[in-house]
């Protein structure tokens, strides 16, 4: 168990971030990505600005690939009740357009608005399909289409972000 420190260290960090990506697995195995970039990492609202932000080490976005993240506190305890997985797009432009910050201890960092993060679900939105009652198969009334599994996945992701966006915005009215 980790005290009330204020760090913690390397092998406790990987223990900690292996037990979060537990809760995100059956996702990641669901979108046939069963090696996703996992990287936790704290929201907060560096001095001088308005909105929330993480950072990535620049060794992260070198990997040139996605990477799905929560919200945690320093010591890797999720901030989020709710568990939100969130996915940071690939950005092949990411050393121009983050700004590079540097830590007191001299790590360099790139700092990436909350708001550029793509929501794609909680504890409330997972396994919900588990939950709905087993549709009666339909009679085909067109030829049968062949769908991409992967590519129909990424459409309701998007449809998910959107009415999730929408959502946000009627309770913030």
């Amino acid at each position: 168990m980790i005290s009330s420190k204020k760090s913690i260290t390397p092998q406790e960090r990987k223990d900690k971030v292996a037990n979060l990506r537990l809760e995100h697995e059956d996702y990641f195995q669901t979108i046939g990505n069963i090696n996703a970039a996992y990287i936790p990492k704290m929201a907060y609202r560096p001095s001088g600005k308005d909105e929330l932000y993480i950072s990535f080490f620049p060794s992260e976005l070198e990997k040139e690939c996605d990477i799905y993240t929560e919200f945690v506190s320093i010591i890797y305890e999720s901030e989020d009740p709710k568990r939100t997985l969130y996915l940071h797009k690939f950005n092949p432009h990411w050393e121009e357009e983050y700004e590079l910050v540097e830590s007191r201890s001299g790590f360099q960092r790139h700092l990436v608005p909350v708001g550029e993060l793509k929501v794609i679900n909680d504890v409330t939105t997972r396994n919900v399909i588990e939950k709905m009652e087993p549709l009666k198969p339909l009679t085909p009334i067109a030829p049968t289409i062949n769908v991409d599994i992967k590519e129909l996945v990424r459409a309701l992701e998007d449809i998910n972000y959107t009415l999730h966006t929408l959502s946000s915005i009627l309770r913030n009215k």
